[in-house]
């Protein structure tokens, strides 16, 4: 089963792209991947390398790719499939319409009115998430698997970023994701971008603004 991938993107459009894994003198496989459409994703751009985390969703008649840019994402992807009536397409469409802390958040305040304002959930299905998933979400945050806005054994800073004693940063964090495109607007690549933002944070742990995080990771090694 498929958990990892990275390569070059070639093509990406509609919430899919194709992931080239290989090289010029062996060839390349290209691996079609689905995503959520949201800005977020707006920085996988054909032409740079990325690296996803799978899930594989295979049917008698597909075998579907669904990446995500961390696997706090793909777990919590993963736990929305345990709630009955909810599959892969739906998943994704949650996914789609907020970020994963905001996702998290909503099930755990019991909002409502904020799921079913997501297009294909209903009263009912919100009913079940809420009912069916505040308590396995909970447990996950103790366990750090997921954390939510107020945090939890991986949060970090105000934005959840975490460098931990083993030198490992939260790339799925929404200050690591705002800090690495916003130096992407200064002209770096993605993979560059990425790289400077975990020094950066690596640095300096206690960072949790964008802007702080942007000029520690011009600054480099200086």
């Amino acid at each position: 089963m498929l958990a990892y991938l990275e390569g070059i993107i070639k093509e990406r459009q509609n919430g899919e792209m194709i992931v080239l894994v290989g090289s010029g003198t062996q060839g390349f496989v290209g691996y079609q991947v689905k995503t959520p459409e949201h800005p977020r994703y707006e920085a996988l751009i054909p032409g740079d390398r990325a690296e996803v985390y799978l899930y594989s969703h295979v049917r008698e008649d597909a075998f579907d790719l669904f990446g995500f840019l961390s696997t706090q994402e793909k777990n919590l992807f993963t736990t929305l499939l345990s709630v009955s009536g909810v599959g892969p397409k739906m998943a994704l469409a949650l996914l789609s319409h907020t970020d994963d802390v905001n996702l998290i958040d909503m099930i755990l305040t019991e909002d409502k009115a904020g799921l079913t304002s997501i297009s294909g959930v209903g009263k009912k299905t919100a009913e079940r998430m809420v009912l069916e998933l505040k308590d396995i979400i909970q447990k996950k945050i103790q366990s750090g698997l997921l954390r939510s806005s107020q945090g939890g054994p991986k949060a970090g800073g105000s934005q959840g970023v975490v460098a931990g004693a083993d030198g490992t940063v939260d790339r799925g964090s929404k200050l690591f994701i705002e800090a690495y495109l916003a130096l992407q607007g200064l002209g770096f690549k993605e993979l560059q971008a990425k790289q400077m933002v975990e020094a950066a944070l690596k640095r300096q742990m206690k960072l949790d603004r964008v802007e702080e995080v942007v000029k520690v990771a011009l600054q480099g090694g200086n």
